[in-house]
């Protein structure tokens, strides 16, 4: 019953784990008692795993009724385990803002991903892009960090809290970062977005210590700050 182990294996697996032993063992030893118990005979038939003839009896190898009834509850839970984390890896990437927060001020990154060689593969440094408006003047920098600093001196640093995979096979991810530190205008800004990326996407194959690269891309930046 090769779907019966597999779904055994995932609910030995960690991820389901605390669904495993929360008040489910005591119910999985009663099935397991229910598995071993020897299948009661018919008075009148004749066990064919008994040797009568020679007076030698062997074991009883017949399943018991209740194996069938234990692998479908396990196969049950194996698949609410799995659907739990299919929602769980959903929201994980999900870059939608929190509620109550509004938009403050929107523009679009247009540099360079800068990689290095670290242990020979291309690893991200730093951004380097110019920030722009819609009129594709300069407003701004984007760089270490993560930073984001207006021409007047706003700054905010962020963090990734969550990514999401870009439509574009060759641009970096979309993400949702966290204010961790702002200044200014930006000083109210709690969540970065990174959106519509293209470009900018790690190089492949091997490197030279000491090497960099500069990748270009494009990509919309969001700044919301608390609000309606």
């Amino acid at each position: 019953m090769l779907w019966f182990q597999e779904a055994s294996r995932v609910l030995l697996s960690n991820a389901c784990w605390p669904l495993v032993t929360d008040g489910v063992t005591m119910f999985l030893d009663v099935l397991l008692d229910m598995l071993f118990r020897p299948v009661p005979q018919p008075l009148g038939n004749i066990n064919p795993s008994r040797d009568i003839g020679n007076g030698r009896k062997t074991s009883d190898k017949t399943q018991s009724p209740y194996a069938k009834r234990l692998g479908m509850v396990a196969l049950v839970l194996a698949l609410v385990c799995m659907a739990r984390d299919s929602v769980a890896q959903t929201a994980k990437e999900s870059i939608d803002v929190p509620p109550h927060f509004r938009l403050l001020l929107r523009a679009i990154g247009s540099g360079d991903q800068v990689y290095g060689c670290v242990d020979g593969r291309w690893a991200l440094t730093a951004p380097d892009a110019k920030l722009l408006n819609q009129d594709g003047s300069v407003i701004g920098r984007h760089f270490a960090g993560p930073t984001w600093q207006l021409n007047d001196g706003s700054w905010v640093k962020g963090r990734a809290v969550a990514k999401q995979v870009a439509p574009d096979a060759t641009a970096v991810p979309w993400l949702l970062l966290e204010s961790v530190g702002g200044a200014g205008r930006f000083g109210t800004v709690r969540f970065i977005q990174r959106t519509g990326t293209h470009g900018g996407n790690a190089l492949d194959g091997s490197c030279s210590e000491s090497a960099m690269r500069r990748v270009p891309y494009t990509a919309t930046y969001s700044f919301y700050e608390a609000g309606e």
